[in-house]
């Protein structure tokens, strides 16, 4: 779990360090004690500069919700940080709240409102700000986003374990379940985006980086793999994140993908108490026993799996046919 969003520190984010205007906060402003987040609205300066990206937002969506006379409900993007989804790039300088249908209120201030109809059962509370379901967020998502970024949005959303920012596990949501909301839009703003998205979306990629490099494969023009293949060995057994069948590779035989963020090598979580050199020495252990004799291998960064065309190159180059 990220320490910005544990539950301590979101406490102090919305009732501590997040208040309304008044010359004693001015004073503070103008000492640098304190940043202001939007008109009456600051954050100590402490907690502002030594958060990360992730808790800043959430700041930002805090504070624009003060700063309403009612309680408006966030969505999309905004929603999206709130339940914990991840997107693609960093997230936006506005903070995204759901208007409703028949509401005419211009965006401005940082603060993108959406007009769209909003039933009851589309609106839950998570930490006493009120938001779009995941359900509701994911379809948002997938008719808002551009393809890549929705696609990791929803892999995450249909995750079976899927788990909170403040560490809460919720029941999982179906992608035939998404599917059917998306076909509920009909010929709506955004349905046929929506539905590519929803229908190339998977439970069962493992993280960012792996939903990523599906939508790389698909836009490079190269064959799509199996995912999760796990290779039983004498201690236990050994999971791939894609694997391409015999009849794709060159020499007919199977390739594995492997997506390397490189988080195995520095977050304590991935460490499992170990150090550096321990880790390297059991993934290179772990990958001569998948690169058996029969089986290739391929392995790319981030910045190969943020460029179609690079990402093609490397699985070109280990043998991998362009899709027919």
């Amino acid at each position: 779990m990220d320490p910005d969003d544990s539950p301590l520190m979101r406490l102090q984010l919305t009732r501590d360090n997040v208040g309304h205007d008044g010359r004693a906060r001015r004073r503070e402003h103008e000492r640098g004690d304190v940043d202001r987040l939007r008109r009456g609205i600051y954050v100590a300066h402490s907690t502002w500069s030594n958060a990360g990206a992730d808790a800043r937002y959430l700041m930002r969506i805090h504070a624009a919700v003060l700063s309403r006379r009612t309680r408006p409900v966030v969505s999309h993007l905004s929603a999206a940080r709130l339940w914990g989804l991840p997107v693609l790039g960093q997230w936006p300088p506005e903070v995204h709240l759901q208007g409703g249908s028949g509401q005419t209120r211009t965006s401005k201030n940082w603060i993108s409102w959406h007009h769209d109809p909003l039933p009851d059962d589309d609106v839950t509370e998570i930490d006493g700000l009120l938001v779009t379901t995941r359900l509701r967020t994911m379809v948002d998502l997938a008719r808002s986003q551009p393809f890549r970024s929705a696609v990791i949005s929803l892999d995450a959303g249909l995750q079976d374990h899927f788990v909170l920012p403040g560490g809460t596990v919720v029941p999982a949501i179906s992608r035939d379940a998404v599917f059917d909301r998306v076909l509920q839009l009909g010929s709506r703003r955004g349905a046929r985006r929506a539905r590519q998205s929803v229908e190339f979306a998977d439970a069962r990629s493992g993280s960012v980086g792996e939903s990523l490099s599906r939508t790389g494969f698909l836009l490079a023009g190269m064959p799509m793999p199996d995912l999760q293949v796990v290779y039983p060995h004498a201690f236990g057994e050994d999971r791939v994140d894609f694997r391409w069948k015999r009849r794709y590779h060159v020499r007919k035989i199977p390739l594995l993908g492997e997506f390397d963020g490189e988080l195995k090598y520095t977050r304590g979580e991935f460490m499992g108490g170990r150090t550096i050199n321990e880790v390297v020495w059991a993934e290179k252990r772990r990958e001569d026993r998948l690169r058996a004799p029969g089986r290739s291998m391929a392995r790319w960064l981030w910045v190969d799996a943020l460029r179609p065309e690079r990402l093609r190159a490397v699985l070109l180059n280990a043998g991998l046919r362009p899709d027919q």
